[in-house]
């Protein structure tokens, strides 16, 4: 009996070995299946980190659909070569660039207009695919870290021979050395370009009643170039709302906003002036018809909801002195208050 009890308690053991042994080479196949399948998927990713489509939206001689541009290009290329980002976005910019010159030329033209919008179309499309990983550290130096020398340097400058030309409006200082600055200011350049988002010449583009006149070539340029803009803006968007908490702070600011609300003058305040003038002079009403915008085409509707919503996001950063008395700073704002927003004193 001894002996067949050790003989029964033997086989339990073996048997018990054998099923662990069964379950661990369970677990390793299906280890090596997920170490294949990741293989795979990284082959693939590899294999996708180009910009093909991308590179024949700016080249296209016509005008250009959301669809025809890949955002898969984009996630890859952000996960496995951010180099080819880095290279698609310089040759935007400096697209956006030239194309924004302050005489118009650059936009001039049946071609060059298409060029134009199709960049800001463009923009409109990639900027959500480089902003919707607010923890990628890469895209933050990508756009915002400062290089030897501006991305669109010697762009305005007119060719050797040439003519002198006149004193431009736009502001003498070098343009910004990283690339976000350089598309920000290149989106907000575009907003006042004759012949494409203006109908007044040069000289009055900056003036107050530059976007009073418009046509429906005019309205869908200057809403183009208000939607890349508000999306090139909208980073917080992708933020929790812990992160939102501090991101209005000096330790985590939305870049590209900052960049597009402290514009050099003159296009800092005829910015914020043509949206005021637009939202504030849109008659909803028309000929006097009621719903007039359902039975006409009104091109102008779609530029003042752009505007209002652009407006509105621009007016979103907080200024020093609100930190302050919000309990941000020290010792209140540069006038001496302390803090205090209420009446005796303060902000």
């Amino acid at each position: 009996e001894a002996a067949g009890g050790g003989e029964a308690g033997g086989g339990g053991v073996a048997a018990a070995a054998l099923i662990a042994l069964e379950g661990e080479a369970a677990r390793v196949a299906a280890r090596r299946e997920e170490v294949a399948a990741s293989m795979k998927t990284i082959e693939g990713m590899v294999e996708d980190a180009h910009t093909r489509s991308w590179d024949a939206g700016l080249g296209a001689s016509s005008a250009l659909s959301g669809g025809s541009l890949s955002a898969r290009e984009i996630r890859c290329c952000r996960a496995c070569n951010q180099g080819r980002l880095a290279a698609l976005l310089g040759r935007l910019v400096r697209l956006l660039w030239r194309r924004s010159e302050p005489s118009g030329e650059g936009s001039r033209g049946g071609a060059a207009r298409v060029s134009l919008m199709n960049g800001l179309r463009m923009v409109a499309r990639l900027m959500p695919l480089l902003l919707e990983d607010p923890a990628d550290a890469g895209i933050r130096h990508l756009l915002w870290t400062d290089l030897a020398a501006s991305p669109v340097e010697g762009i305005d400058q007119p060719p050797a021979g040439a003519a002198a030309a006149a004193p431009s409006a736009l502001p003498a200082e070098a343009p910004p050395l990283n690339l976000g600055g350089c598309l920000v200011l290149a989106l907000v350049r575009s907003l006042f370009v004759p012949g494409f988002t203006l109908l007044a010449c040069e000289e009055q583009r900056f003036s107050p009643a530059a976007w009073d006149a418009s046509s429906a070539a005019t309205d869908e340029a200057r809403e183009a170039a208000m939607r890349a803009l508000l999306v090139s803006c909208s980073a917080s968007l992708f933020l929790s709302p812990q992160q939102l908490a501090g991101a209005g702070s000096a330790a985590a600011p939305n870049r590209a906003l900052l960049a597009a609300v402290n514009a050099p003058p003159p296009l800092g305040k005829a910015l914020f002036r043509a949206l005021l003038s637009v939202i504030f002079s849109y008659d909803p009403v028309g000929y006097g018809i009621p719903y007039a915008h359902s039975l006409l085409p009104d091109s102008h509707r779609g530029v003042v909801h752009a505007a209002s919503q652009l407006l509105m996001v621009l007016l979103s950063p907080r200024t020093p002195a609100a930190f302050a008395r919000e309990g941000g700073g020290e010792g209140g704002c540069e006038g001496g208050c302390e803090g205090g927003g209420g009446e005796g004193g303060g902000c």
